[in-house]
Protein backbone atom coordinates (compact mmCIF):
# COMPACT_ATOMS: atom_id res chain seq x y z
CA UNK A 1 0.00 0.00 0.00
CA UNK A 2 2.89 2.37 0.69
CA UNK A 3 4.03 2.11 -2.96
CA UNK A 4 0.51 2.83 -4.15
CA UNK A 5 0.31 5.92 -1.95
CA UNK A 6 3.75 7.00 -3.13
CA UNK A 7 2.54 6.87 -6.72
CA UNK A 8 0.03 9.56 -5.88
CA UNK A 9 2.85 12.02 -5.13
CA UNK A 10 2.72 12.76 -8.86
CA UNK A 11 -0.93 13.78 -8.58
CA UNK A 12 -0.30 15.99 -5.54
CA UNK A 13 2.66 17.56 -7.32
CA UNK A 14 0.48 18.43 -10.29
CA UNK A 15 -2.30 19.70 -8.03
CA UNK A 16 0.19 22.03 -6.33
CA UNK A 17 1.64 23.20 -9.65
CA UNK A 18 -1.87 24.08 -10.79
CA UNK A 19 -2.86 25.64 -7.46
CA UNK A 20 0.20 27.82 -7.07
CA UNK A 21 1.49 28.12 -10.62
CA UNK A 22 -1.57 28.72 -12.78
CA UNK A 23 -1.83 32.34 -11.66
CA UNK A 24 1.66 32.92 -13.11
CA UNK A 25 0.69 31.66 -16.57
CA UNK A 26 -0.38 34.38 -18.97
CA UNK A 27 -3.92 34.37 -20.36
CA UNK A 28 -4.12 31.95 -23.28
CA UNK A 29 -0.93 30.32 -21.99
CA UNK A 30 -0.57 26.59 -21.59
CA UNK A 31 0.10 24.02 -18.90
CA UNK A 32 0.88 20.45 -19.96
CA UNK A 33 0.73 17.50 -17.57
CA UNK A 34 1.89 13.94 -18.29
CA UNK A 35 -0.07 10.79 -17.48
CA UNK A 36 0.45 7.49 -19.30
CA UNK A 37 -1.40 4.88 -21.32
CA UNK A 38 -2.19 2.74 -18.26
CA UNK A 39 -4.62 5.50 -17.24
CA UNK A 40 -7.12 4.11 -19.74
CA UNK A 41 -5.79 0.65 -20.59
CA UNK A 42 -3.77 -0.87 -17.77
CA UNK A 43 -1.74 -4.01 -18.18
CA UNK A 44 -1.39 -6.44 -15.25
CA UNK A 45 0.60 -4.90 -12.42
CA UNK A 46 -0.22 -1.32 -13.37
CA UNK A 47 -2.97 -0.58 -10.86
CA UNK A 48 -1.23 2.40 -9.26
CA UNK A 49 -0.12 3.83 -12.63
CA UNK A 50 -3.66 3.49 -13.93
CA UNK A 51 -5.26 5.14 -10.92
CA UNK A 52 -2.80 8.05 -10.81
CA UNK A 53 -2.85 8.59 -14.57
CA UNK A 54 -6.64 8.57 -14.60
CA UNK A 55 -6.69 11.09 -11.78
CA UNK A 56 -4.23 13.37 -13.61
CA UNK A 57 -6.38 13.26 -16.75
CA UNK A 58 -9.56 13.95 -14.77
CA UNK A 59 -7.84 16.82 -12.95
CA UNK A 60 -6.87 18.43 -16.26
CA UNK A 61 -10.39 18.13 -17.66
CA UNK A 62 -11.92 19.53 -14.49
CA UNK A 63 -9.57 22.46 -14.05
CA UNK A 64 -9.62 23.51 -17.73
CA UNK A 65 -12.92 25.33 -17.21
CA UNK A 66 -11.69 26.84 -13.94
CA UNK A 67 -8.56 28.48 -15.34
CA UNK A 68 -9.76 29.43 -18.85
CA UNK A 69 -8.61 31.23 -20.94
CA UNK A 70 -5.40 29.54 -19.76
CA UNK A 71 -5.20 26.06 -21.21
CA UNK A 72 -4.35 22.75 -19.58
CA UNK A 73 -3.80 19.49 -21.45
CA UNK A 74 -2.26 16.10 -20.84
CA UNK A 75 0.20 14.08 -22.89
CA UNK A 76 -0.14 10.34 -22.34
CA UNK A 77 2.91 8.32 -23.40
CA UNK A 78 2.93 4.59 -23.92
CA UNK A 79 6.11 2.53 -23.79
CA UNK A 80 8.99 4.96 -24.31
CA UNK A 81 12.63 3.88 -24.61
CA UNK A 82 14.27 5.77 -21.74
CA UNK A 83 17.06 5.14 -19.22
CA UNK A 84 14.37 3.99 -16.75
CA UNK A 85 14.92 0.53 -18.26
CA UNK A 86 18.38 -0.49 -17.08
CA UNK A 87 18.83 -3.25 -19.65
CA UNK A 88 21.30 -2.85 -22.51
CA UNK A 89 22.14 -4.38 -25.84
CA UNK A 90 20.15 -7.38 -27.01
CA UNK A 91 18.37 -7.73 -23.63
CA UNK A 92 17.04 -4.19 -24.01
CA UNK A 93 15.93 -4.81 -27.60
CA UNK A 94 14.16 -8.03 -26.58
CA UNK A 95 12.45 -6.28 -23.66
CA UNK A 96 11.00 -3.53 -25.83
CA UNK A 97 10.07 -6.00 -28.57
CA UNK A 98 8.17 -8.07 -26.00
CA UNK A 99 6.30 -5.18 -24.34
CA UNK A 100 5.23 -3.64 -27.64
CA UNK A 101 4.42 -6.79 -29.65
CA UNK A 102 0.65 -6.19 -29.42
CA UNK A 103 0.85 -2.47 -30.23
CA UNK A 104 -0.03 -1.22 -33.69
CA UNK A 105 3.40 0.40 -33.95
CA UNK A 106 5.59 -2.50 -32.86
CA UNK A 107 8.39 -0.56 -31.23
CA UNK A 108 8.97 1.62 -28.22
CA UNK A 109 8.52 5.33 -28.65
CA UNK A 110 11.32 7.86 -28.40
CA UNK A 111 11.48 10.74 -25.90
CA UNK A 112 11.53 13.19 -28.82
CA UNK A 113 8.13 11.89 -29.93
CA UNK A 114 6.68 12.68 -26.51
CA UNK A 115 8.37 16.09 -26.57
CA UNK A 116 6.74 16.81 -29.96
CA UNK A 117 3.32 16.15 -28.43
CA UNK A 118 4.07 18.46 -25.50
CA UNK A 119 5.16 21.20 -27.88
CA UNK A 120 1.99 20.65 -29.93
CA UNK A 121 -0.13 21.05 -26.78
CA UNK A 122 1.69 24.26 -25.91
CA UNK A 123 1.52 25.79 -29.37
CA UNK A 124 -2.04 24.83 -30.38
CA UNK A 125 -4.30 27.54 -28.97
CA UNK A 126 -7.46 25.57 -29.77
CA UNK A 127 -7.05 22.62 -27.40
CA UNK A 128 -7.71 22.50 -23.70
CA UNK A 129 -8.87 19.84 -21.28
CA UNK A 130 -7.75 17.05 -23.59
CA UNK A 131 -5.36 14.13 -23.57
CA UNK A 132 -2.94 13.52 -26.43
CA UNK A 133 -1.89 9.88 -26.77
CA UNK A 134 1.65 9.08 -27.86
CA UNK A 135 1.42 5.34 -27.45
CA UNK A 136 2.08 3.53 -30.70
CA UNK A 137 -1.51 2.33 -30.79
CA UNK A 138 -1.55 0.83 -27.28
CA UNK A 139 -5.09 2.00 -26.61
CA UNK A 140 -6.61 0.62 -29.78
CA UNK A 141 -4.61 -2.62 -30.06
CA UNK A 142 -6.30 -5.88 -29.17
Amino acid sequence: MKGFQGSFDKLWGYANVLRYGASHVRDHGSIVLVSGSPARKPKPGQIALSAVGGAVEALARAIAAEIAPKRVNVVSPGIIDTPMVALSGEDRAKHYQNVTKTHLVDRAGHPAEVAQAIIFAIENDFITGTTIDVDGGWLVAQ
